[in-house]
């Protein structure tokens, strides 16, 4: 299978666009194998809203297996269509990195995602079961 990155779209913001559109203020790894990011999200860059008001969130990875963090323009310079035709926030299926990923025996890798996140500064690929967006 192909890699193919699809946009994750919200409920309330539908897709995320744009380097200025997702702030991160902390990322904290708890003991219950959640990753979880909070900051602010430019409101003029979510789909469904287009206002100028920033919306506080809140997004948790569940049962997260492994992350990958780097520099944006690091990244793009890794894989150079990385962002340009894509969302902020996207599940990459068919993943190489899940596929490739040697888990221990008694994981079923077939329940996990490949996510990615990208920010103003940041870009993190997440290998997770799911997640919980709240604004």
């Amino acid at each position: 299978m192909e890699e193919k990155i699809v946009s994750v779209k919200t409920e309330k913001l539908g897709e995320l666009h744009g380097r200025d559109c997702i702030y991160i203020d902390t990322v904290t790894q708890d003991d219950m194998d959640n990753l979880i990011f909070e900051g602010e999200i430019n409101g003029h860059l979510a789909e469904k809203l287009k206002t100028d008001d920033f919306i506080t969130y809140r997004l948790t990875f569940h049962r997260v297996l492994t992350y990958f963090v780097c520099e944006l323009d690091t990244y793009e310079n890794i894989d150079n269509s990385a962002h340009l035709d894509y969302s902020c926030f996207n599940i990459v299926e068919g993943s190489k990195w899940l596929e490739s990923l040697p888990v221990r025996r008694d994981f079923d890798k077939s329940l996990y995602k490949h996510y990615q996140v990208f920010t103003y500064d940041f870009v993190y690929n997440i290998i997770a079961v799911d997640f919980d967006f709240k604004i």
